[in-house]
């Protein structure tokens, strides 16, 4: 059944603006926008059988858009859940700040209004970390707080409340965060028949030698099922690139050592992939971008002056789409001594097909229309003969395709500092028409799907991610 949540969706928003920047700043949070928690919200709870609705938990429920986001997938994916979720208690946030806490509450109101459905979420005021609970849910879905406790910031927390937290979680050592140990509380949480976790986290988490005890200390919960990176920048007021963890109960790997997903130990992605297809030509990637050099002032403006053109940069580039320049060029004027910058000509830009950002853990690519000036931050795409512009974009932007550039350059140190560049681009193979088989069109049709809605429909993205196996393993 498809339902129109707009009006909850709007009413989250408005309280997460309106929440005053202390209380944020003391809870140290992002509040989780609709597309992020749908993806969320599908990858965790897909796998549950169709006729047993799950038991679903947010520790740190906020503002209530994970909670909110399952619903809503709910209603597409699984309606025979909604109402048991709705009414039968099996929907639960827990949430230390009571503020918040009302915000859930009326945010879930507003979805029953919309499913013509009276609501009695079960929503709990506590401090999740003081919890001894054990194995009461089925699944979590959480964005806990982003916040390192280490270094001068280890004063933003009371000693005693910081030994408390030490004494009973092991991933509080190495690297103290609020962000591990309510991933460790997740893995506690869960049930050990079928438990599953989806959490958003730093992606360095994953492979950063300053995480590995925290790595051991979930080993004895939980192991990772899946790991998708997000970007950087989808959530508010966070820059660090984000994953989403999917984590299974049962034990892990008690060494420490960076993590990989299921998903690539079944597949051997990287090995693969590497022997039956060959990267696109050389000539399909370009570093032609604006560089400023030490003329950044005179050359770039945010006002949009006579004969200045509009430029581009990382920030203008998300999945699937583009934004409207912020930034203009103006003319280069005459050269001076001590001077320097590198501005190509304006009909190479125009040749460009794609831009695919620099600074990512991943691949982000989007169709360089309508055609302008860009930063040195992006690479610029070429195309290539016999590949459809859509299916590169969709393969650019595929789960896979970013699995497959983390385990072709995680050892490098250019990879280590999370910058993508011309040469990795040229080394990535990608299947042609003719090995992609009936994928090639599939995988076509879905990037064109995705384009129209800035890439923020996590079933397609789904499906997308399928497809795109599908051309590379021919499964």
């Amino acid at each position: 059944m498809k339902v129109d949540f707009s009006a909850a969706w709007k009413q989250h928003e408005r309280m997460a603006q309106a929440v005053p920047p202390k209380l944020r700043a003391t809870l140290g949070g992002a509040f989780t926008p609709r597309a992020v928690a749908l993806r969320v919200a599908h990858e965790t709870l897909s796998k549950f059988p169709r006729n047993d609705p799950p038991t679903v938990l947010d520790p740190c429920c906020g503002l209530g858009s994970l909670l909110l986001a399952s619903v809503e997938w709910a209603c597409v994916s699984r309606p025979q859940w909604v109402k048991t979720w709705l009414q039968g208690g099996k929907l639960q946030g827990w949430e230390i700040s009571r503020e918040l806490a009302d915000g859930t509450k009326r945010v879930l109101e507003l979805a029953g209004q919309c499913l013509k459905l009276p609501v009695r979420p079960k929503l709990v005021i506590r401090d999740a970390l003081e919890s001894d609970d054990r194995e009461i849910t089925d699944a979590i879905l959480c964005c806990p707080p982003w916040k390192d406790l280490s270094g001068a910031a280890a004063q933003d927390m009371l000693p005693a409340k910081r030994a408390q937290i030490a004494r009973r979680f092991g991933s509080f050592t190495g690297t103290p965060a609020l962000h591990t140990v309510f991933t460790e509380l997740a893995g506690r949480l869960i049930r050990r028949q079928g438990g599953r976790v989806g959490i958003l986290l730093p992606l360095r988490v994953a492979d950063s030698p300053d995480y590995a005890a925290f790595r051991r200390a979930m080993a004895q919960f939980v192991a990772p099922d899946q790991i998708i990176a997000q970007g950087q920048g989808v959530l508010p007021g966070v820059n660090d690139d984000a994953g989403l963890f999917v984590l299974t109960a049962g034990k892990g790997d008690v060494s420490g050592e960076p993590w990989e997903s299921r998903a690539d130990e079944r597949e051997q992605v990287y090995q693969t992939s590497i022997l039956r297809h060959i990267p696109l030509p050389p000539t399909s990637f370009e570093d032609i971008g604006v560089n400023p050099g030490n003329m950044a002032r005179q050359l770039i403006t945010d006002k949009p002056e006579k004969h200045a053109q509009p430029i581009r940069d990382a920030s203008d580039v998300i999945p699937f789409a583009m934004r409207k320049p912020r930034l203009f060029l103006r003319q280069a004027g005459p050269s001076q001594s001590g001077r320097y910058a590198r501005v190509a000509p304006a009909a190479t830009f125009k040749q460009a097909r794609i831009v695919i950002k620099r600074d990512a853990q991943r691949p982000i690519a989007a169709k360089h229309n309508p055609p302008a000036f860009f930063r040195d931050d992006l690479i610029a795409c070429f195309g290539a003969p016999d590949h459809d512009d859509d299916f590169l974009l969709g393969v650019f932007n595929s789960e896979y395709f970013g699995r497959l550039y983390r385990d072709s350059f995680k050892e490098t140190r250019l990879r280590a500092e999370g910058r993508i560049t011309v040469e990795q681009l040229r080394m990535l193979p990608v299947p042609s028409k003719r090995a992609a088989g009936a994928a090639y069109s599939q995988i076509i049709e879905l990037s064109r799907a995705l384009q129209k809605c800035a890439g923020k429909n996590p079933k397609l993205l789904a499906q997308l991610d399928m497809a795109v196996r599908k051309a590379y393993t021919g499964k």
